[in-house]
């Protein structure tokens, strides 16, 4: 069949040319003078229009490119606004620019100064100044974004965005490496544009030649031409119609032989066609035929079985029975096809397994059981990891390698699905071992990076802030590698960005140094710790759940921390709405109480302050306080009352903890101050304040031995 085909399409193919070009010799033939006309008068109009149109093909690109090339500044400037630690961060810097595909970017000041730029040679350098070999660009007094392009080398430009900076006077700047239009037109300029099987089309473009194609005449013949009127003229013994257009700054001329319009006997051209025209009507009928009906129409249906089974619908049957030929491919295919679906089905189910095990395995090796340490009373602890997919790469850890030190610590690793998340146990891991090992956080860090480093082929990262807290004294030490993700509130619950600077991340480089910072945490103060898909997952309408949406959940007043994660997880659920989350949410909140204290509040008069006194000295022995300090915290008691008139109703707080007690005495107007009136107090503190409600306070505090 196969055979029989090609010879059968070889014949039509062989007699379709022999008629084709008998058909064009008569067109060309034809009509000599006026033919020529036709033919020149079309061909020349299409080019112009094709000119034309790569023009302003070219513009429009050019005003894409400006819009694009501003947007991504305007973005940069965004960036600023919302992380302006950027600005001092180098490395970030550079990865702004990569991730921009710029090849520079500079943010000055109010006068022009480069406070910060890739490459940082710029930086210092005065924008505005007429002298600089960059390109100078001032902003227009309306603030709109301005574009121009610069010559840098000898084939390439350089194109800058500038806009306003959204966070203070100042502007950011931002450059690409373009290719220069001229040089561009120029490749595209055609070099040889025909006009029948002999004929030259010349084209000029305000006076200067653009084709390298010669002809018989000279450059200024051809330019002198009549445009719209062809017109026969003879160079070296043979004669030429010649044709002009001009638009838009361009002339075309087209030069066709007249040869090629002249044939041979115009009867015998004739009859060559009616005969050749007759023989080729026969052999279409012939070839379409037989095309439809042996290959066509079984081709056709075999490719429409293909498309859906490729589009998976795996239960779609080939049956075409055209020719013995078909019936044996329908057969294999579908043979195929039932081996493909056992083999997926297959297939899918050990993987179905083998995820479940994984996501099993990893949830279990997150500490899930809350309050993590029911016996400690200094701090409320509560975490979560939400996957994204069946397995992820963020978690948290946390734990006390002894009574007085709290360790705590989240990670997200920079992958997804089953490689991220044998890096997420391996680096569980590490990290455990070395907090069980002992040792300062910079040591456990940096041994961690190694470690990781070490094999890691993947090029797999994580970032990671990992803390330790002093729960007697709430001095938080902490390293942060790459982990921007973190705030801190007081006991007003308004959430800031924790103060710090962020190291290297994990995985990358084993030679890496990290730093230690610290903050002093306050009873009621809350550290959150969160990962980036907090801020990623999106609605419907791909819009990112962000940080401001999150600060803006966390600002209300929520009991305890497991309150704050139930409230993010509840307004990110909400949010979502069928959206996706596009990584593992992971949450850590902590809060701190400091030591248990004792408090105790009574009412009493002055000149009969016993009471008190036994009531101070029985609070301060439930903390095992020294008799002598107890000694000199009743006395200063009994002295202050002693200065008060006696009758005056007094009402006393009193607060003590193994390292402190605090004693309040309130009494109502006039002011009157017996801190004035009485000895120096053998006590640490000791002040006096009368406030807005007409109340006078004395304040007594003794820290205890």
């Amino acid at each position: 069949m196969r055979r029989q085909f090609l010879i059968r399409l070889s014949a039509v193919i062989f007699a379709a040319f022999i008629m084709t070009a008998g058909l064009v010799y008569f067109q060309f033939s034809s009509h000599l003078k006026e033919r020529a006309e036709q033919m020149m008068q079309t061909r020349l109009s299409d080019m112009l229009d094709l000119l034309t149109h790569v023009e302003k093909a070219v513009g429009f690109l050019a005003r894409v490119n400006d819009a694009s090339t501003t947007d991504r500044a305007q973005g940069l400037a965004e960036i600023l606004q919302l992380n302006p630690s950027v600005l001092h961060d180098q490395e970030a810097l550079q990865g702004i620019c990569n991730r921009l595909g710029a090849e520079q970017l500079a943010i000055t000041d109010e006068h022009g100064i480069v406070e910060a730029a890739v490459p940082n040679s710029l930086v210092g350098q005065n924008l505005q100044e007429e002298d600089n070999s960059i390109p100078i660009i001032t902003l227009s007094e309306k603030g709109k974004e301005v574009v121009t392009t610069g010559d840098v080398g000898a084939s390439h430009s350089m194109q800058f965005a500038n806009v306003r900076r959204q966070d203070r006077p100042g502007r950011v700047r931002i450059g690409f490496r373009t290719r220069l239009e001229q040089q561009a037109t120029a490749d595209n300029t055609p070099v040889k544009m025909v006009l029948g099987s002999k004929g030259t089309i010349v084209v000029f473009r305000r006076g200067v030649l653009l084709t390298r194609e010669r002809t018989a005449f000279s450059e200024t013949d051809l330019l002198a031409l009549k445009p719209g009127q062809v017109e026969e003229k003879e160079a070296d013994g043979e004669s030429y119609y010649v044709y002009a257009v001009d638009r838009g700054g361009y002339r075309l001329v087209g030069v066709l032989p007249a040869r090629e319009i002249y044939g041979a006997s115009l009867h015998t051209v004739q009859v060559m066609m009616a005969s050749n025209l007759v023989l080729f009507l026969m052999m279409f009928g012939v070839v379409s035929w037989l095309l439809q009906r042996v290959v066509i129409q079984g081709i056709s249906q075999v490719n429409e079985a293909l498309l859906e089974i490729t589009e998976g619908d795996l239960e779609r049957k080939v049956e075409v029975d055209t020719s013995p030929e078909f019936v044996r491919l329908s057969n294999g295919i579908n043979f195929m096809v039932d081996s493909l679906r056992s083999v997926g089905e297959e297939r899918q189910s050990h993987v179905q397994r083998d995820l479940e095990l994984a996501r099993t395995i990893q949830s279990t090796a997150l500490p899930n059981k809350f309050p993590p340490f029911p016996n400690v009373q200094q701090f409320d602890l509560v975490a979560t990891c939400m996957q994204a997919n069946e397995v992820g790469g963020d978690f948290y850890d946390f734990a006390m390698p002894d009574e007085k030190h709290l360790h705590f610590l989240v990670a997200d690793v920079d992958a997804s699905g089953i490689a991220a998340a044998l890096f997420m146990m391996r680096a569980m891991s590490i990290i455990r071992t070395l907090t069980r090992a002992g040792g300062s956080l910079e040591y456990i860090v940096s041994e961690a990076n190694r470690e990781l480093c070490q094999g890691n082929q993947t090029g797999i990262h994580m970032s990671l802030l990992y803390a330790s807290l002093d729960i007697s004294t709430g001095r938080m030490e902490y390293v942060n590698a790459g982990h921007m993700h973190s705030l801190h509130s007081n006991r007003n619950g308004e959430y800031e960005p924790l103060t710090t600077r962020a190291d290297y991340v994990l995985g990358n480089r084993s030679d890496m140094p990290f730093h230690t910072e610290e903050i002093q945490l306050a009873p009621g103060d809350r550290i959150f710790l969160y990962t980036e898909g907090v801020l990623n997952a999106t609605n419907t309408h791909n819009i990112p759940f962000s940080e401001v949406r999150l600060r803006e959940v966390l600002r209300g007043e929520l009991p305890t921390v497991s309150d704050v994660l139930q409230m993010v997880k509840s307004s990110l659920r909400q949010y979502l709405e069928g959206g996706r989350m596009g990584k593992d949410v992971t949450m850590l909140a902590l809060e701190y109480r400091g030591e248990p204290s004792h408090e105790m509040e009574m009412e009493f008069v002055a000149g009969d302050v016993k009471a008190a006194e036994a009531d101070v000295g029985a609070h301060m022995e439930e903390v095992f306080a020294a008799p002598a300090d107890i000694s000199d915290m009743q006395e200063s008691l009994r002295k202050v009352a002693g200065a008060l008139p006696d009758g005056t109703p007094l009402r006393m707080i009193f607060r003590c903890t193994e390292q402190r007690s605090e004693l309040h005495v309130i009494y109502p107007a006039p002011p009157f101050n017996p801190l004035e009136h009485t000895e120096k107090l053998p006590l640490d503190e000791a002040t006096y304040d009368f406030n807005e409600h007409q109340e006078n306070t004395i304040t007594l505090c003794k820290n205890l031995s």
